[in-house]
């Protein structure tokens, strides 16, 4: 059966109550974010509510914006399911008419399926097509697919072109306000020159570069009046400690000890920030802050930081990357390859911008 056109959705322009239902990961939600301004720009009387599990929800609450955001969270096993009903029941009462699903999850289909929304946007992944009124085909395997081009396909599917593509990040003033106190609360002066580091990876070990080599550039760009931020969630608390443990003078750590809100107030207080390909390299790039990204496993092609301030440095003579695996058999040669020197030159260049 031929799927329904979607650009008949570009065209029914008023009155609208578009649900967004974001994606799972904090650098996926902040890619996410042209779409979501791409919404309020092409449907500007519209009202716009963004679905966000719980954590990802704060991204788009920090934002200076005048969305609406609806948090949730996931259950296991049985207690999933219910509220997966749950969640479908309490948003067929906002009446929706029109679902964007950014994930590729059979779960997201279904929970705007039985939330009711009569026109539901998305991708046909996960055996979820026949939960779409409008299907797409997968494109997650195309090559060269930046991952905001894929979210954005939604968008220009449905009639929407004129889209800006770089995603933005502009934070609260009480967001901001948060910052200059935690800094104050850390004994750092807002005109010292902040390096903020995220040495860690949700994903895996093969996102992370080696502890020592993130002490050692740290140890080369320490100068009067540099301060170093290590940045990171929960269960990444011993990379933090290796760094500082090779180090002369250890940096700040904060890995562990702050609230997503706080990490977004403090990265956009940075005047570098050096990371791994993590959701807070996206963060950076979306506050347009000078970053050194590096990347291991995965590909720069797909999920660069979209920052003209941006140094990537991804080792494309390792044959094996990019491999996506979390796991190497192989030893980290990607890892291996990217040389302490190599960043700190990068690193060097950008704050003499």
């Amino acid at each position: 059966m031929e799927n329904p056109t979607v650009s008949t959705v570009a065209k029914k322009k008023v009155n609208k109550r578009i649900l967004i239902v974001a994606p799972n990961w904090i650098g996926d939600a902040v890619l996410s974010l042209p779409v979501v301004d791409g919404c309020a720009q092409f449907w500007p009387e519209a009202d716009l509510t963004v679905l966000a599990r719980a954590g990802v929800a704060t991204l788009f609450e920090a934002r200076e914006s005048a969305l609406r955001i609806i948090e949730y969270r996931k259950g296991n096993g049985f207690r999933r399911i219910g509220s997966l009903f749950g969640l479908g029941w309490r948003l067929r009462r906002e009446q929706f008419n029109l679902a964007l699903l950014l994930p590729n999850s059979l779960s997201s289909a279904m929970v705007a399926w039985l939330a009711g929304v009569p026109e539901r946007l998305g991708y046909s992944t996960d055996g979820r097509g026949w939960l779409l009124t409008h299907r797409l085909p997968d494109r997650r395997k195309e090559r060269g697919l930046h991952q905001v081009d894929y979210y954005l396909g939604l968008l220009r599917s449905a009639g929407v072109s004129q889209v800006d593509r770089i995603p933005k990040l502009q934070l609260k003033e009480k967001c901001i306000e948060m910052g200059l106190t935690l800094l104050s609360n850390i004994g750092v002066d807002k005109r010292e020159l902040i390096i903020g580091v995220h040495p860690g990876a949700a994903y895996g070990e093969t996102k992370r570069w080696f502890p020592e080599r993130f002490g050692a550039v740290l140890e080369q760009l320490q100068k009067s009046g540099r301060r170093f931020l290590l940045l990171g969630g929960p269960g990444e608390e011993l990379i933090a400690q290796q760094i500082s443990m090779v180090m002369d003078h250890p940096p700040i750590d904060l890995v562990g000890q702050t609230t997503l809100t706080e990490a977004l107030a403090l990265v956009s207080m940075c005047s570098l920030f050096l990371s791994n390909d993590s959701g807070l390299m996206h963060v950076a790039a979306a506050l347009n802050i000078p970053q050194v990204a590096l990347f291991g496993s995965t590909d720069p092609q797909k999920t660069a930081p979209l920052n003209d301030r941006a140094v990537v440095i991804h080792p494309e003579q390792i044959s094996c990357t990019p491999c996506f695996e979390r796991s190497c058999p192989e030893d980290l040669e990607c890892m291996k390859a990217i040389a302490v020197d190599e960043v700190v030159t990068a690193a060097e260049q950008l704050l003499t911008l």
